[in-house]
C-alpha cells in the first residue's frame, strides 16, 4: 500500500527535500556560489532542472508546477497572519513616518517597474513574432509576473491563461522567467550592492561579510532567533499549533474560491483559484483581525509565522526551477534571452535612476527593490544583507509592509492582467495608465529629487 501511494505526492516532496539540502552543501563548500551568493533553493532548484532535464527524476514538471502554487499561496497566507512589529507600527514614531515613505517610494517604483516590464517586453515580441515562432503577446505580462512578482504569481497567472482560456505553454513560460529573475538578481544585485559599499553609499558598511552570510550555515548555538513557542509541547509543539493554524487558513481559502468559482460570471471564473494567493492573504488577515479582537493574537507569534513563510519561499524556489520544461524553453530561445536581458538592463537602469534620487537610505531601499524585482522579498532581503547585514535601517520591515500601498494603488492589476478576453489594447491602457500614477505619486511625496551619488 505504502509502495503505491509514496508517489506523485511524497516522491515529489522528496525530491525537492533532497534538492534543497544539497544546494545547501554547495553552498558552504563551493567558492563560486559563495561568491555571488546563490541561496540553497537556487542552487538545487537548477541541479534539480538538470536531473530532470537528463531523465534521472522521472517525475512530471505538473507536479513540481503544483508544489510550486501551493507553497506560493502558503507563503501568502503566512504573511497575511504576521503582525507588523511593535517599532513599526508605534503611532508618531520618527521611525514609522521614515518607514511611510519608504513603503510608499518601493510601492510606486515596484508598479512602475511591473508595468514598463510588460510594455518594453510587449514591444521585444512583437518585433520577434516577425522572425522566430510567434508567441501569444500577453507573454509580455508574464515577463513582470516572473521577475517582480515571483514564481507563485507566474504560475498563477500561466495556469489560468494555459487552463481555461486554453492557450498552451504559458506555464513553462512563466516558470522561465521567474527561474531568470533569481539569476538575475544574483548576478546582476551582487555585484551592485559590493559596488555600493566600496562607493560609501550605505550607512551601514560593514567590514567583511559575516561568515555565515556567504557559507549559509550558522555556527553551532549560534544561529538567530527562530521564534516563541505559544503552546506547552507536553500538548502540542508549538510550531505544529502555528502550521496548523496556517493550514485552516488554507482550507478556508480553498472553499472560498470553490465559492467565487460558482457564483462568478464566464470567464471571470479563473480568478477564483488563480488569485487563490490572494484571497488566502485576505482571509488571513481577516482572521488575525478576529483574533485581535478576541485577544487571542498573542498565541501568533511573528517570528515562527516568518520561518513558515521562509520554508514556503524555499520549497517554492525549487519547485519552480525543477518544473521548467526544457523543451518549450529551447523552441523559443530567442525570444526568451531577449525578454529576460530587455527586463534585467531596464530595470536595473530604472532603479537606479530613482535610487539615486531619494534623500534618505536610496542605495538600501534601492537595492532591496532591486532582488524584490528581479525575485520575490527573500531576494530583497538578501541583497539588502549585504549593505545593512544587521538590518539596523528600517528598509527590512518596508519590504514586507509595502504590500499594503500596493494593494490600494495596484488594485486593478490583479483583475485585468489575469484576463485574456480583454484584449491587449486594454491592459496596454491598464500598464500605461498605473506607470505615470505611480511617477506622479513619486513627484508629488517628494521622493523623486536630484542626484545624491557622486
Amino acid at each position: 500500500m505504502l509502495e503505491q501511494n509514496f508517489m506523485p505526492f511524497f516522491g515529489t516532496f522528496s525530491w525537492l527535500s533532497i534538492m534543497l539540502i544539497i544546494g545547501v552543501i554547495l553552498r558552504a563548500k563551493v567558492g563560486f556560489f559563495q561568491k555571488f551568493l546563490f541561496p540553497a533553493s537556487i542552487i538545487g532548484g537548477i541541479l534539480g532542472f538538470i536531473l530532470i532535464s537528463a531523465g534521472v527524476i522521472n517525475i512530471p514538471h505538473e507536479e513540481f508546477t503544483k508544489f510550486a502554487i501551493f507553497f506560493f499561496t502558503l507563503n501568502f497566507i503566512s504573511i497575511g497572519l504576521t503582525g507588523a512589529d511593535e517599532a513599526a507600527v508605534k503611532p508618531g514614531s520618527t521611525v514609522r513616518k521614515s518607514m511611510a515613505r519608504g513603503m510608499l517610494w518601493m510601492a510606486c517604483l515596484w508598479g512602475a517597474v511591473f508595468m514598463l516590464q510588460a510594455l518594453t517586453s510587449l514591444g521585444w515580441i512583437s518585433l520577434t513574432n516577425l522572425f522566430t515562432e510567434p508567441i501569444y503577446k500577453g507573454v509580455a505580462w508574464l515577463v513582470p509576473s516572473g521577475f517582480a512578482h515571483g514564481p507563485g504569481q507566474a504560475v498563477a497567472l500561466a495556469t489560468v491563461w494555459q487552463g481555461p482560456f486554453k492557450i498552451p505553454n504559458m506555464v513553462s513560460f512563466g516558470l522561465t522567467f521567474a527561474a531568470a529573475g533569481f539569476l538575475v538578481s544574483s548576478f546582476i544585485g551582487v555585484p551592485l550592492a559590493n559596488w555600493g559599499v566600496k562607493k560609501g553609499l550605505t550607512q551601514n558598511t560593514p567590514k567583511e561579510l559575516l561568515k555565515d552570510f556567504v557559507t549559509g550555515i550558522s555556527d553551532v548555538g549560534k544561529g538567530p532567533y527562530a521564534g516563541k513557542l505559544t503552546t506547552h509541547p507536553g500538548n502540542v509543539d508549538g510550531l505544529a499549533f502555528q502550521l496548523a493554524i496556517v493550514m485552516v487558513t488554507f482550507f478556508i481559502t480553498y472553499f472560498a474560491c470553490l465559492g467565487l468559482k460558482a457564483i462568478l460570471p464566464g470567464p471571470i471564473k479563473a480568478v477564483a483559484f488563480g488569485l487563490m494567493y490572494l484571497w488566502g492573504m485576505i482571509i488571513a488577515a481577516i482572521i488575525r483581525l478576529l483574533l485581535g479582537k478576541l485577544g487571542l493574537t498573542v498565541y501568533l507569534d511573528n517570528n515562527v509565522q516568518r520561518r513558515i513563510t521562509g520554508v514556503a519561499i524555499d520549497f517554492m524556489v525549487v519547485a519552480t526551477l525543477m518544473a521548467v520544461k526544457v523543451a518549450v524553453v529551447w523552441a523559443y530561445i530567442v525570444p526568451i534571452t531577449i525578454l529576460c536581458i530587455s527586463a534585467a538592463v531596464i530595470t536595473t537602469l530604472f532603479l537606479l535612476y530613482f535610487g539615486n534620487r531619494l534623500d534618505h537610505l536610496g542605495f538600501e531601499r534601492f537595492i532591496a527593490l532591486f532582488g524584490t524585482c528581479t525575485g520575490t522579498a527573500a531576494s530583497g532581503l538578501l541583497l539588502l544583507r549585504i549593505v545593512d547585514p544587521e538590518f539596523k535601517t528600517p528598509v527590512a520591515q518596508e519590504v514586507g509592509l509595502m504590500s499594503a500601498f500596493l494593494l490600494v494603488l495596484l488594485p486593478t492589476s490583479f483583475f485585468i492582467f489575469p484576463m485574456p478576453k480583454v484584449g491587449i489594447p486594454i491592459n496596454i491602457a491598464v500598464s500605461a495608465g498605473l506607470f505615470i500614477v505611480a511617477l506622479i505619486i513619486l513627484k508629488v511625496s517628494k521622493l523623486w529629487g536630484k542626484p545624491n551619488w557622486t
